[in-house]
C-alpha cells in the first residue's frame, strides 16, 4: 500500500514512559490515522522496535532507541515508501532528536539536538556539513519531557484531529513581541511576512499582559531572548531584560488551528518541567501545543541575527510563516523554508548559517493544512503533491551538490588583509582579543576564469570574532555579538553582526 504519511515512533520507550497506558497511547495513534484517512491521507504507523510491526513496514527492527539507529530506521522507511509526510511521535525521551556537532562552537553549546537529519538523505552523521540538501516533510508531534502525561498527548492528538484549514485573512492578523532593541529587525520580518508592522508590541516598551483578542490572533511571531531550561521569553532595552510573555499567560487563551514563530534561543526547547523555574510549569512550546496550536516552529539551542537587518532566524522563521499563509502545509512550509535559507545563504555557508538551518525544527504533525484559497477551491490530487515532493527533492539534491559548508581549520592563521580587517574591527567595536574561529569553505569545480575567481571564488573563509556581554544574574544568559567577516585571496567579501537571540 502506498503509504502517504508515515508516523513514527518506538514501543519500549513509550512503554517504558507511560506503563500500562500505552494502549491508550497507541489508540490515540490510531484515532489521527483514521482521521487522516477521512482527509484523504493514507498514514502509516511504524514501532521501529517492534518485530512484528517494523516487519509488516518492511524493514530491520532496531534494536536500541539511539539516535544512529533511529536515523537508519527513518531512512528505511523513506526509502521503501516515499512517503509525503514523515511524523515522529514522542518528545526526545521518545525518540531522540540527533545531535549535530556545534559549527559555531564559541557559544557555549557543545551540540545542536536536531531533527534536520531526518529530512535528509545522507546517513546518520553528528556534522552538519552532511545535511545541507534536505529533501523531506519531516515533524514531530511532543509529549511532554520526562512525564507520563495522557491528558497532554491526548490534547495533543485531539487539537491535530480538529485542525482544519481557514481563510488566509485569519492568518495575516498577528500578535507579535519583539525586543525592543530588535524592533527594526522585526519590523522587516513582519512586513515582509504580513505586510505591516502596526500591531507589533515591544518589550520593554507595550504593556506585560495581554488581552484576550491580542492573543487570539492565528499568527504568532516573537524575537526576544529565551534561556535554556525556561518557561519565558524576554526583553531588552539598555541593561534592561524583562519578561515579554511567560507560558502561563497562553493557557486557555490560544485560538484553534494557530501557528507560532519564534527566533529567540530556546524557543522550541522541550524541557522536563522539573528542571524549570516554577513547579508545574511547561515550556512555552508545549503550552503553545496543550492550548489549540497547531505549529510551533523555533530553535532548541542559542539562536543568532542582527539587530537592525535581516539574517539567520529572521529569515528562516519568516520564510515559515510565509510558506503557510501561502498555502502549505506546516511540514512542507518547513522544508521550503530550510530550502529557500540555504539557496539565499549560499554558495558558501558560514557557521552560524549551518547552525540555524539544524537547530529550527517543526513541533507538530506536517501534514496540517492551515490555510486554503476559499476564491480557489481547486481540489489538490495526489499527482499534485507528489510532483510539489519532485521539485522540492530535486531542490535539496541540488543544493547538497552546489553548496559549500564550512569547515573549522585548526589555527587561525594571519588574514593576507590584515590592514582592512584591523580597521573593520575599530569600526565595528570588536578587536583582535575577542574570541576568534576560523573556518574555510570549498566549491568543487573546474577551471576558472579571472572573472570567475573574483565574482565567483571557489574557495572562501569567514573570520569569527565572539564578544561576551554580561547580563543580570536574574535573566540566567549572557549575551553575545559575533563579527563574521567572509574573505578571499583577493579581498575582503563582506561582514555580519550577529546577536544572541
Amino acid at each position: 500500500m502506498y503509504a502517504k504519511k508515515i508516523i513514527i515512533t518506538a514501543k519500549s520507550t513509550l512503554t517504558l514512559k507511560y506503563g500500562s497506558a500505552f494502549p491508550k497511547i497507541n489508540k490515540l495513534l490510531q484515532a489521527l490515522k483514521a482521521a487522516d484517512k477521512k482527509r484523504g491521507i493514507a498514514a502509516r504507523i511504524v514501532f521501529i522496535d517492534d518485530a512484528v510491526s517494523a516487519k509488516q513496514a518492511g524493514i530491520k527492527p532496531v534494536k536500541n532507541v539511539t539516535a544512529r539507529e533511529c536515523k537508519r530506521a527513518v531512512d528505511d522507511l523513506y526509502k521503501k515508501y516515499v512517503p509525503d509526510y514523515i511524523v515522529l511521535a514522542g518528545s526526545q525521551d521518545i525518540f531522540p532528536f540527533q545531535d549535530i556537532h556545534n559549527p559555531a562552537d564559541a557559544d557555549g553549546d557543545m551540540t545542536v539536538p536536531s531533527d534536520l537529519p531526518y529530512a535528509c538523505d545522507a546517513p546518520y552523521s553528528k556534522n552538519i556539513q552532511s545535511f545541507t540538501g534536505p529533501t523531506r516533510v519531516v515533524g514531530r508531534i511532543p509529549d511532554v519531557p520526562g512525564e507520563n502525561d495522557i491528558q497532554y498527548f491526548t490534547t495533543i492528538i485531539n487539537n491535530i484531529i480538529k485542525a482544519k484549514p481557514r481563510k488566509e485573512a485569519l492568518y495575516m492578523e498577528y500578535f507579535g513581541i519583539s525586543a525592543y532593541v530588535w524592533r527594526k529587525s522585526t519590523e522587516l520580518s513582519l512586513q515582509s511576512m504580513v505586510g505591516n508592522y502596526s500591531n507589533l508590541l515591544l518589550s520593554p516598551g507595550s504593556a506585560t499582559s495581554y488581552t484576550a483578542a491580542q492573543l487570539k490572533k492565528r499568527t504568532h511571531f516573537y524575537n526576544c531572548h529565551g534561556a535554556q531550561n525556561d518557561m519565558a521569553f524576554y526583553g531588552q532595552k539598555g541593561s534592561s531584560y524583562p519578561v515579554a510573555i511567560s507560558s502561563a499567560q497562553l493557557k486557555g487563551k490560544i485560538s484553534e488551528g494557530t501557528i507560532v514563530a519564534a527566533e529567540c534561543c530556546y524557543g522550541a526547547e522541550l524541557v522536563n518541567p522539573v528542571l524549570l523555574p516554577q513547579p508545574n510549569a511547561l515550556s512555552i512550546a508545549n503550552m503553545y501545543l496543550n492550548n489549540n496550536a497547531v505549529a510551533f516552529m523555533g530553535s532548541s539551542t542559542i539562536a543568532y541575527g542582527p539587530a537592525d537587518a535581516q539574517g539567520l532566524a529572521d529569515l528562516i522563521t519568516q520564510y515559515f510563516i510565509k510558506n503557510i499563509i501561502g498555502g502549505a502545509s506546516t511540514g512542507r512550509a518547513l522544508l521550503q523554508a530550510r530550502q529557500q535559507f540555504l539557496s539565499e545563504s549560499g554558495p558558501h555557508l558560514d557557521p552560524y548559517e549551518l547552525k540555524t538551518v539544524a537547530q529550527f525544527h517543526l513541533l507538530g504533525d506536517p501534514s496540517v493544512l492551515p490555510v486554503i484559497d476559499d476564491s480557489v477551491r481547486k481540489i489538490v490530487s495526489q499527482n499534485t503533491v507528489q510532483n510539489t515532493r519532485m521539485k522540492l527533492f530535486n531542490k535539496g539534491s541540488d543544493l547538497k551538490k552546489n553548496l559549500a559548508p564550512s569547515h573549522k581549520e585548526k589555527t587561525v592563521t594571519p588574514s593576507a588583509h590584515q590592514k582592512d580587517l584591523n580597521t573593520l574591527l575599530k569600526e565595528t567595536g570588536f578587536t583582535a582579543y575577542d574570541k576568534k574561529g576560523l573556518y574555510k569553505a570549498s566549491i568543487k569545480t573546474g577551471t576558472q576564469s579571472i572573472a570567475e575567481k573574483k565574482l565567483a571564488p571557489r574557495t572562501a573563509r569567514f573570520r569569527t570574532f565572539v564578544k561576551a556581554i554580561s547580563t543580570p544574574g536574574s535573566v540566567g544568559f549572557n549575551n553575545i555579538k559575533v563579527l563574521v567577516v567572509k574573505e578571499s585571496s583577493e579581498q575582503l567579501l563582506g561582514w555580519r553582526i550577529y546577536e544572541r537571540r
